[in-house]
């Protein structure tokens, strides 16, 4: 599937963002570290099907996404 971790597809990526890594390889979904994906920062913008989802960490740690 194109724009998936695991897929041999092209990844539709803005100028100098980077991809992130998997924590590991195994059976099941992909693991992925939010402190990878959040690169120090408290909100992200995920893209999905062209719509923006923000992803952010609250004061309690907790996540919330929303659209």
């Amino acid at each position: 599937m194109p724009g998936s971790p695991q897929g041999g597809g092209q990844d539709r990526e803005k100028p100098g963002a980077e991809s992130a890594v998997p924590v590991e390889k195994r059976s099941g979904p992909t693991r992925y570290l939010v402190s990878e994906l959040m690169r120090g920062e408290r909100e992200v913008i995920l893209e999905h099907r062209g719509q923006d989802y923000r992803l952010r960490i609250t004061e309690a740690g907790k996540l919330i996404l929303s659209k």
